[in-house]
């Protein structure tokens, strides 16, 4: 058996496992409920958009057209992955799924996001035509330039990891126009309708056109943001459960050994009432 002091050493150890995943579990908690707070305050400036750009668009056919694209019948798949190499398995789940849609689409580029992904990615064989680095921190950060090169292409798929509960994450595609609009469908049944703004009853510079374009450039960037920080709500959620099962695994090994530790105490105290014993033996005999 090994020696109490050894034990002790070994406890003490694994009480600093459990301090450290408790911290980092205390962290991600934080953080998903401060990304969850974000999402609900982009959701309300997204209803706003999308208020002022339905009233600006006489036809609403014509919502959403982008017509001037540059990458006509070409798609494009975006794949959201993880800056950094604590990501929980989302960069090779992510490129699993994506992997499967590129063996049956044909005229499609790959934009990664996430510089973890972007190594990934092309050690499987995965070409990426652009990559982007994700912000390291959850503040404020922009997806002009992503969203730029994405408007070439006439179809925009999105793979990411989606957050459905603190328990449940899973991998998920979604095609970012259509999601656009959902959110706008959102938008029109939380808001009365109002009156058409038109080039007929007010003047624009430099134009309606090109400011229902812009606005529309900026919906994107906003549903396209949604969507990261959903991916990163999903990769705390990962984290916090990682955490929260290294802790209970500490808390079963620190009673584990716990026990072996007083076990060892014990056998000790008893070996030196032994010794006690033999050397009075010794003198009395």
């Amino acid at each position: 058996m090994k020696r109490a002091v050894t034990i002790k050493a070994e406890l003490d150890q694994i009480h600093t496992v459990q301090e450290l995943t408790g911290v980092f579990e205390s962290i991600a908690s934080m953080k998903i409920s401060k990304l969850r707070d974000r999402v609900v305050q982009s959701k309300v400036f997204f209803s706003d958009l999308w208020q002022t750009y339905r009233e600006l668009r006489i036809d609403p056919n014509e919502q959403l057209k982008r017509p001037h694209r540059t990458k006509k019948n070409r798609n494009v798949f975006v794949a959201i992955t993880s800056e950094g190499k604590l990501s929980g398995g989302v960069v090779e789940r992510v490129g699993d799924v994506m992997m499967d849609a590129l063996s049956t689409s044909d005229s499609t580029d790959v934009i990664i996001l996430g510089a973890q992904g972007a190594v990934q990615f092309a050690q499987q064989g995965i070409e990426a035509l652009e990559s982007y680095h994700l912000p390291d921190s959850d503040g404020e950060f922009s997806v002009a330039a992503v969203v730029e090169t994405l408007q070439q292409y006439d179809q925009i798929s999105v793979f990411y990891q989606t957050y459905e509960s603190l328990r449940v994450q899973r991998i998920a595609r979604i095609e970012l126009i259509s999601a656009v609009r959902e959110l706008g469908d959102a938008a029109d049944d939380s808001q009365q309708d109002d009156e058409i703004v038109s080039s007929r009853s007010y003047v624009f510079e430099p134009n309606i056109t090109e400011i229902a374009d812009y606005l529309e450039s900026l919906m994107m960037e906003v549903a396209l943001t949604q969507i990261i920080m959903e991916s990163k709500l999903a990769q705390y959620a990962s984290r916090f459960n990682a955490m929260n099962t290294a802790k209970h695994r500490a808390d079963e090994i620190s009673k584990d050994f716990d026990r072996l530790y007083h076990r060892a105490k014990r056998g000790e105290s008893d070996e030196r009432i032994k010794e006690t014993m033999k050397v009075l033996l010794r003198r009395t005999a």
